[in-house]
């Protein structure tokens, strides 16, 4: 099984493109959890909540079953609505669905069947490469869990929360017995149905009271979520060109001047120091694979890197931005946020190294390529050791032979390198749709 192979420097189970080079999403995803836990920016449509807690309630009793039985048939009736409510999107809103899970392969059927004429169909098609680990269950299920929809290892509603979700989905989408009846049978519906129902159930529309109520009492289940989510309906984005590192720098001085909530402010410090920490060795990754690439030898000398204007950026600026994490590190006083501190040590002790070496060029770029090494070798693709993308042979640095990742384009400043997204989306999302269930 591929859990096997995994390490702290593979964070997911997925094949395929290395990502993470330097190691810092384990650090991230600790501080991501330290401001919105629960949440996950993929996680970004709330209306999947209610149609999972959905198709579990179609699923029905199931008495006679094995409990292994009883969670395949339960997750099959999530997949067969899931497919539905996929097509019923594009049949309502054709050029508005592109929040929906494998929403070009509901376009591609429904072109398929216009194509044949056809007015009805089954939820046979494919949603997907793999629906149940790409589509709503691989994508909502854990989050779901946590906010006390369901159960994720059985797939059983929650009376006070999943139960009401279901009954809310049902009534406030007017959600048709013929599809109810093909969601359990597995027969087909006219697309006419489809595409009635689809306007009141899409991924767009407004939420309604009952719905917006779950919602709402999931975002606000857990104290810290709840009051950051507070302090984003307070300080929403200025524009859709600020950044969450922008807004979360504007919030926590508000709260500085305010003196409110230490906890989230000393989470919000750490990840913009972190950040900004993660995008200077970052820049010097990037810089030394772009060099690389563009060298007529594929490679580049140490002494060449000496002088290049951006590596010396780097080493300037950073000894100061790695300080100012390690001082809200050692100084953080709140158990909220000095709880399992320790899964930043890692980072920490490569920063460490890499700022203590910046007065040497050779030192400096030796500590960047063994970290990049040693993160590589950490990961596993299809049961073997992925290999870095640099290696260095005497005095220069050249691409390896395995495919190298990295930016396409030349990235000369710190602000080139995105930062990590900090669930902001999400949350903004459960925010925007729970409105008509917040009380009065």
């Amino acid at each position: 099984m591929m859990e096997t192979f995994l390490t702290a420097f593979d964070p997911s189970d997925l094949p395929g493109t290395s990502i993470d080079p330097l190691g810092f999403e384990r650090g991230y995803l600790y501080l991501a959890d330290k401001i919105l836990p629960g949440l996950t920016n993929v996680a970004s449509r709330p209306r999947y909540f209610a149609l999972l807690c959905a198709g579990i309630q179609l699923s029905g009793d199931q008495d006679s079953r094995s409990e292994r039985e009883q969670v395949s048939h339960r997750q099959e009736a999530i997949l067969r609505l899931e497919r539905f409510w996929a097509l019923a999107n594009v049949l309502a809103r054709p050029d508005k669905s592109g929040g929906v899970r494998g929403v070009t392969y509901a376009q591609d059927y429904l072109k398929e069947l216009q194509r044949r004429g056809d007015k009805r169909t089954t939820a046979g098609y494919r949603l997907l490469s793999r629906q149940s680990q790409y589509g709503g269950i691989g994508m909502y299920a854990n989050v779901a869990d946590g906010m006390h929809f369901f159960n994720r290892d059985d797939f059983i509603l929650t009376p006070a929360l999943g139960e009401v979700a279901a009954e809310a989905f049902f009534e406030e989408t007017g959600l048709p017995g013929s599809i109810r009846r093909a969601v359990i049978d597995d027969t087909d519906v006219p697309l006419a149905t489809l595409a009635d129902w689809g306007e009141r159930a899409h991924i767009e529309a407004e939420v309604k009271p009952r719905e917006a109520a779950c919602l709402n009492e999931a975002l606000h289940y857990n104290d810290v979520r709840s009051r950051m989510a507070g302090l984003l309906r307070d300080h929403p984005a200025k524009s859709a060109e600020e950044s969450e590192l922008e807004r979360l720098a504007r919030t926590l001085r508000t709260l500085k001047r305010n003196g409110q909530h230490q906890d989230l402010q000393e989470g919000m410090e750490c990840i913009l120091a972190f950040e900004s920490c993660y995008q200077h060795v970052q820049l010097s990754l990037e810089r030394i694979l772009w060099l690389c690439r563009h060298h007529a030898a594929a490679s580049i000398t140490l002494a060449e890197l000496a002088n290049d204007p951006v590596m010396l950026l780097v080493r300037t600026n950073l000894p100061a931005r790695v300080q100012r994490l390690l001082d809200v590190l050692d100084h953080g006083t709140m158990p909220g946020f000095r709880e399992n501190l320790d899964r930043l040590s890692d980072v920490r002790r490569f920063l460490e190294t890499a700022s203590g070496a910046v007065p040497d060029n050779s030192a400096f770029v030796e500590a960047v390529i063994s970290r990049h090494a040693d993160v590589q070798h950490g990961k596993f693709d299809r049961g073997r050791r992925k290999m870095p993308w640099l290696e260095r042979i005497n005095s220069r640095l050249q691409l390896t032979m395995t495919r190298s990742g990295g930016m396409s384009r030349e990235a000369t400043d710190p602000a080139h390198i995105n930062p990590h997204p900090y669930r902001l989306g999400a949350a903004d999302a459960f925010i925007s749709a729970s409105k008509k269930g917040t009380a009065s």
